[in-house]
């Protein structure tokens, strides 16, 4: 037990910043953002431990004190930017064809073909559409595209 009291004795700030840099490397590995406020938290006690203000047990309340309080506040932040700011149909190109338009290939029954850019694309509607009309995508449900009259 004295060891490890010893041991705890002997951290210092740069203790704190290699701490925080590995949490940090480990957070980019992942891209979880659990490890993300652990990092700053090491980070932030190793600046305050640098100005000499506390000793090894003020520097792990501080650490833990800072864990809670910026997880508590920094993930829904967090959430909230990736939902509002992410790449909307990074990897699903046909969300991404929401709005646009094409021409009706062929269609019968409620469902057809048409062409969008320049690929073909499965089109299903409740408008009766006949080939050559103009199109206009309304949403898409895996790989066949909701279309209305243009």
């Amino acid at each position: 037990m004295e060891s490890i009291l010893t041991l705890l004795g002997q951290l210092g700030p740069q203790h704190w910043l290699v701490i925080g840099l590995v949490l940090l490397i480990a957070e980019m590995a992942t891209g979880t953002t659990y490890l993300l406020w652990p990092a700053v938290a090491a980070l932030a006690t190793a600046l305050i431990s640098y100005f000499g203000f506390t000793n090894w047990m003020a520097d792990i309340a501080i650490f833990a004190v800072l864990v809670i309080v910026l997880t508590y506040f920094g993930q829904p932040i967090v959430k909230r930017w990736r939902s509002e700011g992410g790449a909307k149909g990074l990897n699903e190109r046909a969300v991404t064809l929401v709005g646009k338009r094409g021409v009706i290939a062929n269609f019968s029954n409620g469902a057809g073909s048409a062409k969008v850019g320049d690929t073909m694309w499965r089109v299903v509607s409740d408008e009766v559409l006949e080939e050559g009309a103009e199109i206009e995508i309304v949403s898409v449900q895996g790989v066949t595209l909701n279309v209305r009259r243009a």
